[in-house]
């Protein structure tokens, strides 16, 4: 009987220095790496805390064309849209075979997307005389421009919302628009995506040229939607309209600049006085395109078949 008790009181005491962890066995010190003499030892420095150091402020977002006012700007007349009648560039690339007959094509930024209607009807009947390169007619993608007289008719607002940039309304992305034909440097010297076959026209000695390519166009009824940043001057006049997004033609804002001069807005208030101001425009534009004269064509040595480079 005491030969159990005393076993008893081992096994006790085994348990206890268990889950003391006095009985996990010992993983014995590191052995010290000898260090020759004269040699300095790097330690790591631990970083203090900054007690003094502020945290940084979370400030709120503000629109950077938000003005506090204390009356906003509003429209007070808009009169009724006058017809424009005006010349544009209408740019295309097409696909011209060895032979000059055209396989395939497409409207490269139009400066009015109806305009773009009658093009599969009318590339499989264009003709050039061929590219050149090395002596030899060479299939490429040529640029093609035709200058067209424009006469845009009955245009009616079927949506209209001007209204004060708000503080905390998103920055919508304004829409560059270079002058003249610059907006061309953004395209590749190389087609893409790459068409084994073809050349790029500006490889070529010398360019495919239109071959008394006909022009026809319908009148057509359509609409156009505008967004743009508006600033209202001081006198309660449009001073500047910038566009915003990407359903924007560049036809549609010229015929818009030209009927926003004749608006007559109050302008916005502070400090007693009338102030210059921001607006947000997002219009619906309905409208006849009542013809389209071609009055020039010429081809460029400026490839058009590729996305923008940015």
């Amino acid at each position: 009987m005491g030969k159990v008790i005393r076993t008893s009181a081992r096994l006790a005491t085994v348990v206890a220095l268990l889950a003391s962890g006095a009985g996990r066995a010992q993983t014995p010190p590191p052995t010290p790496v000898p260090v020759a003499p004269g040699t300095v030892v790097l330690r790591p420095i631990e970083a203090i805390p900054d007690a003094s150091r502020l945290a940084p402020a979370e400030l709120p977002y503000v629109h950077p064309l938000f003005r506090p006012l204390e009356q906003p700007p509003r429209l007070a007349e808009r009169p009724p849209i006058e017809d424009l009648e005006t010349r544009v560039w209408f740019y295309v690339t097409v696909k011209i075979g060895e032979n000059g007959r055209v396989s395939d094509g497409a409207a490269v930024e139009p400066p009015l997307k109806g305009l773009t209607a009658p093009l599969p009807t009318l590339l499989p009947r264009w003709r050039f005389t061929p590219a050149v390169k090395g002596g030899r007619p060479v299939a490429t993608w040529g640029s093609y421009a035709a200058e067209l007289n424009v006469d845009l008719e009955k245009g009616i607002f079927s949506a209209f919302d001007l209204v004060p940039v708000g503080k905390e309304d998103p920055l919508p992305q304004v829409v560059p628009e270079p002058p003249a034909e610059e907006w061309m440097l953004a395209y590749p010297k190389e087609i893409s995506p790459a068409d084994p076959g073809t050349v790029s026209v500006e490889e070529c000695d010398s360019l495919p040229m239109p071959d008394s390519n006909k022009w026809s166009f319908d009148s057509v009824r359509t609409r156009s939607r505008v967004t743009a940043l508006v600033q209202v001057s001081d006198v309660g006049r449009v001073a500047r309209i910038l566009p915003t997004g990407e359903t924007n033609e560049s036809l549609v804002l010229t015929w818009l600049r030209k009927n926003a001069a004749t608006w007559k807005l109050i302008p916005g208030v502070a400090g007693g006085k009338p102030v210059a101001s921001w607006m947000a425009l997002d219009a619906m534009l309905e409208y006849t395109i009542n013809s389209a004269k071609k009055k020039a064509e010429r081809s460029l040595k400026k490839n058009l078949r590729a996305a923008r480079v940015e």
